[in-house]
């Protein structure tokens, strides 16, 4: 995926320009006496300014500048872009600004977060192009919610408020404290979706978010088990943080059944050992499903690009070592999208006889792009990598817009959201490949059909209570009908709030037939929530 981000203004680099303005301050107030006391008083408060903004705060936004100057906090009538430099992304924000301005003409309407990371750099988990893709998603939920018939109530309005929480998430906690003050109001903030990729931080905001203010959230591209407001401590909580992607244990349980029809029996694990709670948990979920591939044991770790630490990334000679000496019908790897490409070109180095079958690399992510031709940039991954590595790649998923393209098991709603996609805003059917944008529409139109039914019954605007308890009681009823399929959610103390009944597509490269029936997800949860290598995945209703 390509990066569209601007460089980050570093600690040092901000801390030199403060001493830079400190000097002009005091020259300031000696020459000019009583009126440097103003410039003193003026030079500070444009020091906590986002770039192009005159005020920290005002009817409808509220901002800051972070430790490293990056500009956070939320908006929903005021044009800003929180610094991006990717013009597309821009434009996007600009088209969210003007829908919340048309809401506002209504007299009754509720406001939504997408709280995410709104740009990147080069260690990122997320790229430029999937927080583009992600934002897409949510404009595209927020026309179909406010202006079509499928999401309930029409009477009841939907304002998306941006909320910026860093790169990585780390500045998660000022961003999160001033979107709880949104709870009251004459248009109250009601629930918090996108929740940007699974980290710590992402499960503490989302802790955070319930204990305190009762808002309930929706992660549209969540996939660690561990990504829960559940604890084993003695006053554990109710679920409060819900997902519309299956988990990594669904990952790993789609790919059993697939190994099974493929008749695949012996395996071995890839795992990226950096503290991340998206590759430790698929790691450890590869470790539970396939118990007879002894992945404990036959195992070799490496350190992802996707990190701030001083290790070199992509060492996968050990890897490729192992590989080739224990020879394995199918290589599971647990690591980031943006080190697979590395991976696979670096197979094509491995011992092998010209009669061997290609192997099979086989993971789980929410969208897998390989492109038709060679990335000249080396990002991202094409069918020449896999032929010349002689590996055919299969990829649980929570999307398969390769083949909903193609009409094959395509989600009945679909079609809905590609005709606004591409029709109502012209954006391109490349940027619906990585699942992002198919994701992020699923979590905010999911969570405003909740609010709504809230509406229809009571006539007044809905608690964030409400909406918690109105995606639960979608398990009484027909479920949700999404872009990415339908699920709904069950009401279980013990419960992590993982979709039920979610399909989990296997995407194969090159492209073959499909599985014969698309994986669907049941209700499950972590034995021990609090400690990821302490894995076990257990089914919500016990035999």
């Amino acid at each position: 995926m390509d990066k569209d981000f601007s460089t980050p203004v570093t600690s040092a680099g901000t801390r030199r320009r403060r001493r830079r303005l400190a000097v002009l301050v005091a020259v300031v107030v000696l020459v000019a006496g009583g009126a440097g006391w103003w410039a003193v008083r003026h030079f500070a408060e444009a020091a906590t300014h986002c770039a192009g903004v005159d005020s920290a705060s005002g009817t409808g936004y509220e901002l800051l500048r972070g430790p490293d100057g990056e500009c956070l906090g939320w908006t929903v009538d005021l044009d800003h872009a929180f610094g991006t430099t990717d013009a597309a992304a821009a434009d996007v924000v600009h088209r969210i600004v003007e829908a919340n301005r048309e809401v506002a003409k209504s007299k009754n309407y509720v406001r939504l977060a997408v709280m995410m990371p709104m740009k990147a750099d080069d260690s990122s988990k997320l790229d430029g192009a999937s927080l583009r893709h992600a934002l897409q998603g949510a404009l595209t939920a927020q026309r179909a919610v406010n202006h079509g018939p499928r999401h309930g109530d029409q009477a009841l309005g939907v304002q998306l408020v941006l909320a910026n929480i860093g790169v990585d998430q780390q500045s998660w906690a000022p961003v999160v404290a001033r979107l709880g003050a949104l709870k009251s109001g004459e248009h109250p903030l009601v629930a918090v979706t996108g929740l940007g990729v699974s980290v710590p931080e992402t499960r503490a905001a989302a802790d955070k978010l319930y204990d305190d203010w009762g808002i309930p959230s929706m992660g549209a591209v969540l996939s660690a088990d561990d990504m829960t407001t559940r604890s084993t401590a003695p006053d554990s909580r109710a679920p409060g943080l819900f997902k519309t992607s299956p988990s990594n244990h669904d990952y790993a349980k789609a790919l059993e059944a697939e190994f099974a029809r493929l008749g695949l029996g012996s395996g071995f694990l890839v795992r990226d050992r950096n503290d991340d709670n998206f590759v430790k948990s698929l790691g450890n979920a590869f470790i539970d499903v396939f118990g007879g591939f002894d992945l404990r044991r036959r195992q070799v770790s490496f350190t992802g690009s996707t990190t701030d630490t001083d290790q070199t990334a992509n060492l996968f000679t050990p890897a490729v070592d192992a590989i080739s000496r224990e020879k394995p019908a199918v290589v599971l790897y647990a690591g980031r999208d943006a080190d697979l490409p590395t991976f696979v070109r670096r197979l094509g180095s491995r011992t092998r006889e010209r009669s061997d079958p290609n192997l099979v690399l086989a993971t789980g992510m929410t969208g897998l792009i390989v492109l038709d031709q060679p990335d000249p940039t080396g990002k991202l991954l094409s069918a020449a990598d896999l032929a010349e590595a002689g590996v055919t790649l299969l990829a649980a998923s929570s999307t398969d817009v390769a083949a909903w393209e193609q009409g094959v098991r395509r989600p009945s709603g679909y079609p809905e959201f590609r005709a606004l996609f591409t029709g109502e805003f012209g954006f391109p059917v490349t940027d619906m490949l990585d699942g992002y944008a198919v994701m992020h529409y699923d979590a905010v139109a999911v969570t405003a059909e909740a609010a709504r039914k809230s509406y229809s019954e009571t006539n007044r605007l809905p608690s964030p209570q409400d909406v918690r308890n109105n995606l639960y009681s979608f398990g009484e009823n027909p479920p949700l009908i999404g872009a990415s399929g339908s699920y709904r959610w069950v009401e279980e103390p013990r419960n992590d709030a993982w979709p039920v009944g979610k399909i989990v597509p296997i995407l194969t490269y090159p492209r073959g037939a499909p599985q014969q029936d698309d994986y669907r997800t049941d209700c499950h949860l972590l034995r021990n929530p609090d400690n990821l290598d302490d894995y076990e995945s257990l089914p919500c209703y016990p035999k």
